[in-house]
């Protein structure tokens, strides 16, 4: 008898039943509500082509169960108007090739896929262009994020500009695209002419909203006339910018109802990169979602909304049922689990990977020209890599791991599942490791506490032997063909282990309290010691605090702590009196040192290459793919 697809099978009785059922974008029919939004990855080749990488990217989240992907900004102007790295491109006939091979890809897994088609504008800098020219705008001199004063497009210029997005959508249908979508929102040049802080044109494409539309309009009438009737175009815009003299969100409702009769659906965000928290959230998740009801109410065509929204399927599915809302789009979250659709329409959300919202993928390698990492998915960006790994070891082998934390819990998981026998053993009486610790102030305290759910769920799905309240020291470790030593880092000052004083809630006696310590883990004991009621001072040695993390988490930390009144000190020593908490950086664990031998017994995660969350869930991934192989 065959099997059922499970990827086909609805949860009928789930309260988010209503976004697995079929959606249609003009004559596009979807399988579900669900869309992959577009995230820059900067997995094509340097020289914009896709490439097998970006197509097995692309796959999985396809196999994973989305109705729609929507590609990354695809560029429709290499010269001047590709964002900075290395995004795909369709601004040659050349690309269609590789393009459709992408496509297709995505089809073979019962998904549809869009093209967005992209031009930075202003928000691109002088030297990313080819022959180090300034980026355009339609005024000049008004600076982005990025750092680059732009010259003012030439009027003359405005046809062929137009003519770029038409002939990327005309490429888009020769290489099989379902649909293709425009980058209006996040500051990119549609919406530069939009908004009345970038647009200070005096001539008719400036001035009053009907001229700062009418670059935009006549791009999608261009394509509309390109593509025909039944070819579906979707908008993406910011609906408002949340600074002084930006778009407003009455205009930028209004500006829906313009492109109504041209698109078929609209996406729906808000802000740009000189508002970067607004567009990539780290608050509670819906934040942006409301601005997607808002057009709902003002247009028939069909909505998609965004914003970390895989933590309110629930509400998101009434949404749909009332009409507020059409399609749920994940973007962050469809790095951290691609097979989020599928997870959860079988009944186990509680194996997501659910996205902490820390912005390592954005601020850490995205903003400083990487290929896109997550810091919970070993898998981003190396799928194909990572389903060999997950096929049946060449031999079983007894394996020990010592450590609960994320790289132990990694290794454990990944090695179970490939058929070893596995032990984790942990000092606590509790898995997770110093996420524990993180999970103690409020930001990302329901995101940090479900991932170690998540790993006490897997853990028990595959059959690891846990053993809790282990003593390292204790442990022989002949019985075993493979140890691996999973212990972190410990502090490296006398006294009490800050990461123990947050996992432990041992909330200090003294009513005031000096923390010091240049790390995010310093961030973070200072607003849980604000939190509980405590007048904190945060000294940091260095130059600044939080210097282990990236700009976007320091930044929002750092409102946060001033939110509390926590005074911030750098530079500085720490205090010879008073109450202190040190939170300075970490020392590798030497607990069975003298065992290592990296043929039987091997050091992994923080504890073997420093840094962080990141570091340990890759090495004790990878670690685990290793065992039972042959040389």
């Amino acid at each position: 008898m065959a099997h059922p697809d499970i990827r086909n099978l609805v949860v009928t009785d789930s309260p988010a039943a209503a976004l697995y059922q079929p959606g249609r974008i003009g004559t596009l029919q979807l399988r579900n509500r669900f869309v992959q939004a577009p995230i820059f990855t900067q997995f094509a080749s340097t020289f914009g082509e896709v490439d097998d990488k970006l197509i097995e990217y692309h796959r999985a989240r396809a196999r994973g169960g989305v109705g729609l992907i929507i590609t990354e900004n695809t560029s429709i102007d290499w010269e001047v108007g590709r964002t900075a790295g290395h995004p795909m491109r369709i601004d040659h006939d050349r690309f269609i090739g590789a393009l459709s091979n992408l496509v297709d890809a995505v089809h073979g897994e019962g998904a549809k896929i869009a093209v967005q088609l992209h031009h930075t504008g202003r928000q691109n800098s002088q030297g990313n262009t080819e022959r180090n020219e300034p980026p355009l705008a339609p005024t000049a001199g008004i600076t982005s994020a990025f750092g680059t004063p732009p010259r003012a497009i030439e009027e003359h210029e405005i046809p062929g500009l137009v003519d770029k997005y038409v002939q990327g959508a005309r490429r888009a249908v020769a290489a099989g695209f379902d649909a293709v979508e425009l980058h209006g929102a996040h500051g990119y040049l549609l919406g530069q002419f939009l908004s009345p802080f970038t647009n200070k044109r005096t001539d008719r494409w400036g001035g009053s909203l009907e001229n700062r539309a009418r670059f935009a309009l006549d791009v999608v009438r261009g394509i509309r006339e390109q593509v025909g009737a039944d070819f579906p175009i979707l908008y993406r815009l910011s609906v408002m910018e949340p600074y002084e003299g930006g778009l407003s969100l009455e205009d930028g409702l209004a500006f829906c109802e313009m492109l109504e009769p041209y698109v078929d659906a609209l996406d729906v965000s808000a802000g740009n990169y000189d508002t970067a928290m607004t567009l990539l959230p780290m608050v509670p998740p819906g934040s942006l979602v409301n601005y997607a009801k808002l057009v709902k109410k003002r247009v028939s065509i069909p909505v998609i909304g965004v914003g970390r929204l895989t933590w309110l399927f629930d509400e998101m599915a009434q949404a749909v049922s009332n009409g507020e809302l059409d399609f749920v789009a994940l973007g962050r979250s469809g790095l951290a689990d691609p097979e989020t659709v599928n997870k959860t329409r079988r009944g186990q959300p509680q194996s997501v990977r659910r996205c902490l919202a820390v912005n390592e993928c954005i601020s850490r390698w995205m903003f400083n020209g990487k290929g896109t990492q997550c810091v919970i998915n070993p898998s981003l960006g190396q799928e194909r890599r990572a389903s060999d790994a997950r096929r049946p070891a060449s031999k079983q082998q007894r394996v020990l791991i010592v450590g609960g934390g994320p790289s132990g819990c990694e290794a454990a998981i990944l090695a179970a599942e490939r058929g070893h026998q596995v032990r984790l053993v942990e000092k606590s009486d509790r898995i997770g490791g110093q996420l524990h610790a993180w999970a103690a102030a409020s930001p990302f305290r329901m995101e940090v506490k479900n991932m170690i759910r998540y790993y006490e769920t897997e853990i028990e799905r595959v059959g690891v032997d846990v053993q809790l309240n282990t003593d390292a020291t204790d442990l022989d470790l002949s019985p075993w063909d493979t140890v691996l030593l999973a212990t972190g880092t410990v502090a490296q000052d006398q006294g009490a282990d800050v990461a123990d004083l947050l996992a432990n809630g041992d909330l200090p006696v003294a009513d005031e309290i000096t923390v010091f310590g240049e790390t995010e883990t310093a961030m973070f004991a200072a607003l849980w010691l604000a939190e509980q009621g405590k007048k904190v001072s945060l000294v940091s040695s260095a130059d600044g605090v939080g210097v282990d993390t990236n700009d976007m988490q320091r930044d929002h930390l750092t409102g946060l702590l001033q939110s509390l009144d926590v005074s911030i000190r750098t530079t500085g020593a720490a205090p010879d009196d008073g109450h202190v908490v040190m939170a300075t950086a970490r020392h590798a664990s030497t607990v069975l040192e003298a065992s290592v031998d990296d043929i039987r017994v091997h050091s992994i995660g923080t504890r073997s290459r420093g840094g962080r969350m990141y570091e340990a869930t890759q090495s004790g991934f990878w670690a685990a793919a290793k065992i039972g192989e042959l040389a």
